[in-house]
């Protein structure tokens, strides 16, 4: 039997749920559930508040309830799956480095129209449940038409929810910004997609081999071969379909290239460990070129897994410089090229913000100028 604290904190809990599925359902809009366990050691209670604080600013200051069993539940609000999934990867790393701890359980489902409380609650439970059953640290998720682990035939998964809501993005590349479409999938059969685009970007898909697609009830991003451009019709036939765990899509939304060289220094309690050129910029993570030699050194001191700082200088709208200085950590190195997840602070991030929205419209300015030349 609950007692009387436990009782008011499910009560509350469960209002908030509720409200958030009648605001959902009424606006016609979504959100995430996450479900995770952290075992809560009292006697360092400081060390669990500022992890708290971490999840809560990170996640932008979305709610956390507490549940029974050192559970704890965040509701992204306006969030689809893919985005509250690579939301999720980030943080469970950016936890790991600092402050030297696992959330080693993770469940997280998407809010469905035709759910209830008790329907969507059991439906994280469940993939609660398996993330802490597996024997493997997983993220385990899905949608009330998707089960990520089923075994399943994929196609057959993709075309039932395809049949219900044909709706999706396409997501392209122009120098680094992001280019999306809106899009209906007119057709998909034994793993082939018909779609209408629009005829003013049909140039863009005659210089592309594949195409990324996003759908609000899959998790993964979707990654396909362009098999044939028809400008005439102004449709995309696409094959081989591949459901990524990774995507340039989730590595931010906005990512820009700089017009100029950035330059950027990596340190490492305050030693600087190389320079570089800054290759593209996003919110939340940062590519840099280096030297092949200044790789191999990082890679034999093992740095992969420590948190470095990250500095370099951007210009603002006056051309002034900025300074910014965060906090990164390696996610992948590629021949010269090293990818960096970063967790800049709010002021940082603000002038990040800045520069990348700076970047976006004189690229805007450029691609208006390609399509007068195209169309």
């Amino acid at each position: 039997m609950l007692n009387r604290y436990e009782a008011i904190n499910h009560s509350l809990n469960r209002g908030i749920i509720e409200a958030n599925i009648e605001y959902a359902k009424t606006a016609e809009t979504s959100f995430c559930l996450v479900k995770f366990g952290f075992e809560v050691d009292l006697e360092d209670s400081f060390t669990f508040k500022e992890l708290i604080t971490f999840i809560h600013t990170q996640s932008t200051f979305n709610v956390i309830l507490q549940q029974p069993h050192d559970t704890f539940i965040i509701i992204l609000r306006d969030y689809k799956i893919h985005n509250a999934k690579a939301l999720l990867k980030k943080l469970e790393q950016a936890i790991h480095h600092k402050f030297k701890v696992e959330i080693k359980n993770i469940g997280m489902t998407l809010f469905d129209a035709n759910d209830n409380y008790k329907s969507l609650l059991d439906r994280l439970d469940k993939y609660y449940v398996m993330s802490k059953l597996s024997t493997r640290k997983k993220i385990f998720y899905g949608t009330l038409d998707f089960d990520f682990y089923e075994t399943q035939n994929r196609n057959d998964t993709l075309a039932l929810i395809l049949r219900k809501n044909n709706a999706a993005t396409l997501h392209n590349l122009y120098n680094g910004l992001p280019i999306k479409e809106e899009v209906k999938i007119a057709k998909f059969e034994e793993g082939i997609a018909q779609i209408k685009i629009s005829a003013s970007r049909i140039h863009f898909y005659t210089k592309e081999e594949f195409t990324f697609i996003q759908h609000e009830k899959i998790p993964n991003i979707i990654k396909a071969h362009i098999l044939k451009v028809d400008p005439i019709k102004s449709l995309l036939i696409l094959n081989r379909l591949e459901f990524l765990d990774a995507s340039p899509v989730e590595r931010g939304d906005i990512r820009v290239q700089p017009e100029k060289r950035i330059n950027a220094t990596l340190l490492f309690n305050r030693i600087k460990l190389l320079d570089a050129a800054i290759s593209n910029v996003s919110e939340s993570s940062i590519a840099i070129q280096a030297k092949i030699t200044d790789i191999e050194k990082l890679l034999e001191k093992s740095f992969l897994d420590k948190e470095m700082d990250l500095e370099f200088q951007i210009p603002t709208e006056k051309s002034f410089l900025t300074k910014i200085s965060t906090k990164a950590i390696i996610f992948s190195i590629v021949n010269e090229m090293i990818v960096l997840n970063i967790t800049p602070n709010v002021f940082m991030k603000s002038k990040l913000r800045q520069y990348i929205a700076l970047r976006q419209n004189g690229l805007l300015v450029n691609l208006k100028q390609y399509l007068k030349g195209v169309v």
